[in-house]
């Protein structure tokens, strides 16, 4: 039985990704046995708030560049293109050592926090996620998947490989969690970065492409990007701003770490065939069809598995973690299949529709992770992220439909 290109490289990132999601749970296994749930949300918190204003701060430069390595017409100008991404990367992960100052300052005298020390142990590393960002979508433009799976792969593998060993050294504290942990994924991910030789020839002539793909496209993406992505940070932030501790902030992480597989089957897919969409007029039916038994079937395996696993895996403080991942597990389930319609419409350019979609789903997640969270705790963090993952499947499958009907009319008429 031969495989094509394409359905090798869907096995090779999801194996990779699946494997990824593994090493996370096995780091999250030893964090729980060294750290209690207050130190752990600690941590969680203040990676969301690096993870929040990572997501504001690229004003869809990096989706534009994806878009135009998609299409780009020789290794030479994708390489350029890298090269503008790579300048605007580095600016942003400057303003990023700027912002975790400025938090740390706020944490200490305006809210007296007892963890503010951390955003000042975290600044030289706080780039990680800005990092990232550059990484998956620079290889999903340019089809490099191999990139992004010692992304997702490298940074876990050496983290797990020392931190039981740096516990015992050093102690288990907060702190020295968050900086191995920032560490690591920050210098792996420079590494890969600059072994991507991005160039930085003709960078007037890329920067004003990249202007212009942003202006007709990724500023668009950016904006949904705000409302959808980066508000789903806030949930970790507000369960600690509303709170004596970060104990719930600990609880919701871990929960949604337990469910990143069944958003992860989907997301691969759409990424992988991200190249092969763009002269597609629609999402072929088996590939489909297979995605969304797949993800139904792995959605009722996790609610059947996750309390005894829970249960063997962490210790008592951390038992109703299972409750919570239970729910969690419709909500990135939904979100995972949204994303493969979302992968389509990006790879057409329909920016504005990507736009609107986090526009509605984002508000929704917005007001329930404000007010939701002030009313009901976790529980309301947890509704929400239900109630924005089913909202934001059905407007990428409104939009998809919308798009593929357009193409049927006008085969039609020709």
């Amino acid at each position: 039985m031969k495989f094509s290109k394409s359905k090798i490289q869907v096995l090779y990132l999801y194996v990779s990704t699946l494997v990824g999601v593994i090493l996370g749970v096995l780091i999250s296994i030893i964090n729980t046995r060294y750290l209690d749930p207050v130190d752990y949300g600690d941590v969680h918190y203040v990676q969301n708030i690096i993870n929040f204003f990572s997501g504001l701060m690229l004003f869809g430069y990096f989706v534009s560049g994806c878009r135009l390595l998609a299409i780009a017409k020789n290794k030479k100008e994708a390489n350029e293109i890298k090269g503008a991404m790579t300048l605007i990367l580095g600016v942003t992960v400057i303003v990023m050592m700027i912002i975790m100052a400025i938090c740390g300052v706020i944490h200490s005298f305006v809210l007296h926090k007892p963890f503010a020390h951390l955003f000042y142990y975290v600044i030289p590393f706080s780039g990680y996620a800005l990092c990232l960002n550059y990484i998956n979508t620079s290889s999903q433009g340019d089809n490099s998947i191999g990139v992004i799976a010692l992304a997702r792969l490298l940074p876990s593998v050496i983290y797990l490989a020392s931190i039981a060993i740096v516990f015992k050294l050093w102690g288990a504290t907060s702190m020295i969690a968050l900086l191995l942990n920032s560490g690591i994924s920050f210098c792996i991910l420079v590494s890969l970065i600059l072994l991507n030789k991005p160039s930085f020839k003709n960078l007037h002539q890329s920067w004003d492409r990249l202007k212009e793909e942003n202006k007709k496209y990724g500023f668009h993406v950016y904006l949904g990007s705000v409302s959808n992505v980066s508000v789903q940070y806030v949930a970790g932030m507000t369960l600690g701003l509303f709170a004596v501790n970060n104990v719930n902030v600990g609880y919701y992480s871990l929960a949604l770490t337990a469910t990143a597989p069944l958003m992860m089957l989907p997301n691969v897919i759409g990424t992988t065939y991200f190249k092969r969409f763009a002269t597609q007029k629609c999402i072929e039916r088996k590939v489909l069809v297979t995605t969304f038994i797949m993800a139904i079937v792995t959605l009722v395996c996790f609610d059947l598995l996750i309390y005894p696993i829970v249960d063997f895996l962490f210790n008592d403080k951390y038992q109703v973690v299972a409750q919570y991942a239970a729910f969690l597990a419709l909500a990135s389930t939904l979100h995972g299949l949204g994303d493969v319609f979302n992968r389509f419409l990006g790879a057409h350019g329909k920016g504005k529709c990507l736009r609107n979609g986090a526009f509605v789903s984002g508000g929704v997640a917005l007001v329930g992770y404000t007010l939701g969270v002030y009313l009901c705790g976790i529980n309301g963090a947890i509704s929400t992220r239900i109630a924005f993952a089913l909202t934001y499947f059905v407007m990428m499958v409104f939009y998809y439909l919308q798009l593929t009907k357009l193409y049927n009319y006008d085969k039609n008429i020709k």
